[in-house]
């Protein structure tokens, strides 16, 4: 009845549903929130270190097919050699379509699932390659310059923003810290010897630390964009 109460009160004071969701998820079964924060974590880690096309990545990407188009290769060619550059970005697909022969739109269209910043434009001097059959080597170094200067830019957010994402990271991390202490040190066994209402404590508090937690991942990508 008083975890009815408490939400139905989140909910008035007006707290985003998810958070009174999770809230609920966590006073029913606190060690399902945390095995969901674990799993949560392990693939955030994972997802960290996987390979990320970055405007950097496409910056040399363009620069050596611009290279390529102006030693004379044709721009099947240039996309094949210049892929090997830079292997963070996963063009097998369209230079398996350009050995083979395929149209060029095709390529195109494979092209730019693979380019997240500057994917529609090189798509674009593809196809209008084929179409006019004119040299494409400036437009690709115009895309460099285009990648790098958005490059920079990130950069330059990053920095600006550094000392509020430590922030965030600071105000999400310490009471989960304080937590593991208490926990650790058995200074929070008294919370449980109250019971139903002990469980109920330490059920929301985890609740809102993940959603304390979750939040403050958001402001950081946010800020990191």
């Amino acid at each position: 009845m008083l975890t009815a109460v408490l939400l139905a009160g989140g909910l008035a004071l007006g707290v985003p549903p998810a958070i009174i969701a999770v809230a609920a998820v966590a006073a029913i079964e606190p060690r399902f929130v945390l095995i969901s924060a674990a799993i949560w974590a392990a693939v955030a880690a994972v997802q960290r270190r996987s390979p990320r096309v970055t405007p950097d990545s496409e910056a040399t990407l363009f620069r050596a097919m611009a290279a390529e188009l102006r030693s004379g290769a044709s721009l099947r060619s240039a996309l094949a050699e210049a892929a090997h550059r830079v292997p963070q970005i996963q063009l097998a697909r369209p230079v398996r379509y350009a050995e083979a022969g395929m149209q060029m739109a095709t390529i195109a269209e494979a092209v730019e699932s693979q380019l997240p910043e500057n994917g529609r434009l090189a798509a674009a001097a593809f196809r209008l390659s084929d179409w006019s059959g004119a040299r494409v080597a400036d437009t690709f170094d115009g895309l460099a310059e285009r990648a790098a200067a958005s490059a920079e830019l990130a950069r330059e957010r990053r920095a600006a923003t550094v000392q509020a994402r430590l922030s965030a990271v600071i105000v999400g991390v310490a009471p989960l810290v304080f937590t593991l202490l208490l926990v650790a040190t058995g200074r929070g066994a008294g919370l449980l010897e109250h019971g139903h209402l002990g469980w109920l404590v330490l059920g929301v508090g985890l609740g809102l630390e993940i959603a304390g937690l979750v939040t403050v991942a958001v402001i950081v990508r946010r800020a990191e964009r």
